[in-house]
């Protein structure tokens, strides 16, 4: 048998089955969260939300040049080619892990035979694959595909060095320390990618010292060697400064010292960060009541006993990790660990991506526990067994296909442009819903060149500095028209955005007195946006009206259209607005993006209906009002109108 053919063809398989997976299930056009504004960036070659992501905006690019489908289906076809390159990577992580790898004397050496372990390599590699949150980073663009690379590449190199470390100690020094070197430069590109790579830290350098020697002078030299390459796989983020005039796109506008090291940090989001032991409880819990998910679990009609087993082979596999590589055992552990416990301090709803280290490691558990089912069985029929034991992958596929089956998704591109069908030419839409169509907007309008006519404001991004310079750029009439709100506004967002904890955390009268201005200055340049645009129709999106702190326009009148609110002076005349049909996909997926879009839907019917009553528009009313009931009926309004409607219409004429 020709060993090295075999692993070609096994390797193939690692590449080709997920690939092909991940095709059939890949995302047409944007999806939800950041999708809209990552493919700009990456079509632009513009600067993306903290921390930038230099590296994936770089390779974006090159396959946003594409010639096939649109661009976003391109960079949506990146990932999946990126996640199929990382399970072949993983692949091959775990034949090194059964076949060479030895962290000390003790290690125990496998006996199994070849095919035997190219199984299950392929068959954890297959589980890693298809598991939940992996498998949905494969099918739309997002930084967590490169980011999942960069992590099984670096444990992947992290054990080749340590293995040359332990068991080479008679070759060339140059030779023995490249392996170093070469980690340490790809470590540094993985943080350039996504600074959560620091989840690696306290397993690998646990390991490193133990592996390396705590007492060895050589082991801190080394460290300082390893500095060189690893500032340079870093250096990649001199694309930001570089790129920060960028018209199109440039978050944060980095071509400062202080711009470039709050967006290099992330310090916007830092406020989610860290935020108490109550977020920290929650993220945990749902950690633990998801985990099994991600892999496979069993129906509800199992007996309970059973309810244990996905749990029972993830624990055998640790054990079995446990009494044949003990080093190995103790940093899968503190990597999992220290994962779980620092993203769960993360207040985010999409806190899954986060965690996708532990399922990592989780997936080299699985492997383990596939190699102690082998060993169970006679010499005779481990091979043939081994085949066998690939299909192990089929429970994750089987469960999770329809939770990451992307497909028919244009739940964000059918919003979206409801939104865009809602206005006429030239309007300004004021909104906070960046996951659900801003980030979309972006695309459409900079890319695909729909609707640029209409003037869309996030009114959260408002409160940062680099934001008001982009207004300016881009909508330069709007910003002129108020350009005296705009720089009063301005000063004191500089002020916060120098002495945050002022504004956080007030200790003096002058500190709440800044406080007051600034929410005064923000209200007076949201008023100022809707008086001094008059040839513009000013519209918002639903849940601004819900912030009744900061409510702003005060003199104007809100009438429901399409999917968002007009602003209007009118006070008495009926609008004659004519409601736009709405073409979007059934909801039938109950989580919060689904929930939300589906609520958006249901209040803009039932708010316009509303507004027809008052009217005596009882047929267009109640039309509306089936619409909503379609998507709600458990919806306690609609019973409430429908009565209202039969009473207004069986009341006598005055």
């Amino acid at each position: 048998m020709n060993t090295n053919k075999t692993k070609l063809v096994y390797q193939f398989l690692a590449l080709v089955i997920p690939f092909i997976a991940y095709i059939i299930t890949l995302a047409p056009t944007v999806t939800f969260i950041d999708a809209g504004e990552l493919t700009t960036v990456c079509a632009k070659l513009g600067v993306a939300h903290p921390t930038g992501y230099p590296l994936f905006t770089i390779l974006g690019h090159l396959f946003s040049l594409l010639p096939f489908g649109s661009v976003v289906y391109s960079l949506n076809f990146m990932c999946a080619v990126i996640s199929s390159v990382t399970v072949l990577i993983f692949f091959n992580l775990m034949v090194f892990i059964f076949t060479k790898l030895k962290l000390n004397e003790n290690d125990w050496e496998n006996t199994l035979s070849i095919i035997s372990i190219y199984n299950i390599s392929l068959g954890a590699s297959l589980v890693l694959a298809f598991s939940r949150t992996f498998w949905d980073t494969s099918n739309a663009i997002e930084v967590y595909s490169l980011h999942t690379l960069f992590i099984v590449t670096n444990l992947y190199l992290f054990l080749r060095a340590c293995h040359v470390t332990v068991n080479n100690t008679k070759e060339n020094l140059l030779v023995r320390e490249r392996y170093w070197l070469v980690w340490s430069f790809v470590l540094g590109l993985s943080f350039g990618n996504h600074l959560s790579t620091i989840f690696l830290s306290v397993g690998i350098f646990v390991t490193y010292l133990i592996v390396s020697g705590v007492t060895n002078p050589i082991t801190y030299k080394r460290i300082l060697l390893m500095a060189i390459p690893f500032i340079l796989g870093l250096s990649i983020y001199i694309y930001l400064p570089v790129r920060a005039s960028n018209p199109v796109i440039s978050w944060g506008h980095p071509d400062t010292w202080g711009n470039f090291y709050r967006h290099f940090t992330g310090q916007q989001f830092s406020v989610w960060m860290f935020t108490g032991t109550e977020v920290m409880a929650e993220k945990l819990g749902y950690f633990v009541t998801t985990y099994l998910a991600q892999f496979f679990y069993l129906p509800d009609e199992f007996p309970g006993i059973l309810k244990v087993l996905p749990l029972a082979i993830i624990l055998i596999g640790l054990f079995e990790m446990a009494f044949k590589k003990t080093r190995l055992f103790l940093l899968t552990i503190l990597l999992f660990v220290f994962c779980v416990l620092y993203a769960s301090n993360y207040n985010i709803h999409d806190i899954d991506s986060y965690f996708l280290l532990a399922y990592i490691i989780t997936a080299i558990w699985i492997g383990y526990f596939l190699q102690f089912v082998i060993r169970l069985l006679s010499e005779k029929k481990r091979t043939a067994i081994s085949f066998v034991l690939v299909l192990f992958a089929v429970l994750p596929v089987l469960q999770n296909f329809k939770y990451v089956n992307e497909s028919q998704n244009y739940y964000v591109k059918d919003y979206t442009f409801n939104v865009f069908n809602s206005v006429p030419q030239n309007s300004i839409v004021m909104s906070t819903q960046w996951d659900f169509w801003i980030s979309a907007s972006i695309y459409f309008q900079y890319v695909e060149g729909i609707r640029k006519d209409i003037v869309v404001i996030d009114k959260e991004l408002l409160r940062k500095t680099w934001y008001v310079p982009y207004i300016k750029e881009h909508y330069p009439e709007v910003y002129a028209n108020s350009k005296s709100e705009f720089e009063i506004y301005y000063t004191e967002l500089l002020k916060f955005e120098k002495y945050p904890n002022r504004y956080t955390k007030p200790s003096t009268e002058a500190d709440r007195q800044d406080i007051s201005r600034i929410q005064t200055n923000y209200k007076d340049l949201l008023t100022s946006i809707v008086e001094k645009n008059p040839n513009r129709n000013f519209f918002t999106t639903f849940e601004i009206e819900t912030e009744k702190n900061e409510r702003f326009a005060n003199n104007y009148m809100r009438i429901p259209q399409g999917m968002l609110i007009n602003y209007t002076k009118s006070v008495e005349k009926y609008d004659d607005y004519k409601m736009p049909e709405f073409i979007f996909q059934p909801l039938t997926q109950n989580d919060y993006y689904h929930n939300f879009i589906r609520d958006a839907y249901y209040n803009a019917y039932l708010s316009r209906a509303n507004y027809l009553m008052n009217f005596q528009k009882l047929d267009e009313a109640e039309a509306l009002i089936k619409k909503a009931e379609a998507l709600n009926t458990k919806g306690s309004e609609i019973k409430l109108l429908q009565n209202k409607i039969r009473q207004m219409k069986t009341a006598p004429a005055n």
